[in-house]
């Protein structure tokens, strides 16, 4: 592997991390009911910029590495429609959080379905993305 190609992987790695850091502690607020969740605006900023190195790093290491999609397996086809699931589940809970904190229960509602898709679908990238690259 050469030195573009690991500090791809590491930007990558990094920008995995940064979504872990902001969508993982949000598995404890699975358990809270009907109360609104709680949003942390630094942790969702880790978030989304997370989300925007992954985005930006992964075809580049697809390219640099691999020339192309061409060749790759199934796994990784499904990896890639979780990642649109994480987009979607990220896009549903922020368009909707600034209405929850205004206390909509719908908005609320949304806001925790989207952060479940995202916990999900974050989990399923990963498992995908062994399978594909292994």
């Amino acid at each position: 592997m050469d030195a573009l190609s690991t500090l791809l992987l590491i930007a990558h790695l990094v920008g995995l991390m940064l979504v872990a850091a902001a969508f993982l502690p949000l598995l404890g607020m699975m358990g809270q009911g009907a109360s609104a969740p709680q949003t942390n605006r630094l942790l969702t900023a880790f978030g989304h910029w997370g989300i925007i190195v992954l985005l930006v790093s992964g075809p580049l290491l697809l390219w640099q590495r691999y020339g192309g999609v061409d060749g790759l397996n199934h796994w990784f086809w499904a990896k890639m429609g979780f990642v649109l699931l994480l987009a979607a589940g990220v896009v549903v809970s922020a368009v909707s959080a600034r209405k929850m904190r205004a206390g909509d229960p719908a908005a609320t509602a949304r806001v925790r379905l989207g952060r479940i898709v995202a916990v999900v679908s974050l989990l399923a990238i990963v498992v995908f993305a062994v399978l594909t690259f292994r």
